[in-house]
């Protein structure tokens, strides 16, 4: 339905500068990948994943920028059923989250992205790599999910936030085209090098690059 950026995205020079440069970066993948391992491209990278997010069936994606005592992102699914209150789907199985969606038809949907940065790590790099984890790994699963429901009721897959990660470490196809672009075209000292760093940071998910890059 709609992909909005809020919070530092509406108003900070950093923080729109890293949505332009992930912009850029966001294509399907081409033939010249196959250097990178991504070619015969996965189903996965064959449109934009903005352009994905902005056109899910039935829900709307929310990335909010805001400052913090640490670099970090987060992604939740949030539900409204007509005329109830918000609900947290975001612990759902693809089963539950497929009952609750039948039990509550029009309701609405938000996948609500969270990203901060603290005042020393205040960076394009840092934040473009906070977007490419939580967009890849977590809200284009949900639109997946979304849109292969809104096909064929019964067929979406949906993977837990600990298999996302699993999946991050192991190469996850558009995490790792969107990182190569970033890293192979923006070699600014507060893009390319930042972005690697924050990589090694995120102990949690491990995520991989293509080899090489």
């Amino acid at each position: 339905m709609a992909l909005q950026f809020i919070g530092l995205f509406a108003n900070d020079p950093i923080f729109q500068a890293a949505q332009a440069e992930l912009a850029l970066c966001d294509r399907p993948a081409a033939a010249a990948d196959a250097v990178w391992g991504l070619w015969p491209a996965p189903a996965i990278l064959g449109a934009t994943m903005l352009g994905k997010l902005a056109n899910i069936p039935g829900a709307n994606v929310v990335v909010r920028g805001a400052q913090g005592r640490m670099p970090v992102g987060e992604t939740e699914l949030i539900g409204v059923p007509a005329g109830g209150q918000q609900q947290d789907l975001t612990a759902e199985t693809a089963g539950s989250l497929r009952v609750w969606l039948a039990a509550h038809p029009g309701a609405a949907l938000t996948v609500v992205v969270k990203l901060t940065t603290s005042a020393s790590t205040r960076f394009a790099g840092t934040i473009v790599e906070i977007l490419n984890h939580e967009l890849a790994a977590h809200a284009e699963p949900y639109a997946d999910f979304l849109i292969a429901e809104a096909a064929a009721p019964g067929t979406g897959v949906l993977g837990t936030a600990a298999q996302q990660h699993l999946a991050l470490a192991a190469g996850n196809p558009r995490y790792r085209l969107i990182g190569a672009e970033y890293v192979t075209t923006h070699l600014g000292a507060d893009q390319a090098p930042r972005y690697r760093a924050r990589m090694a940071q995120d102990t949690v998910a491990n995520a991989t690059l293509p080899p090489g890059v």
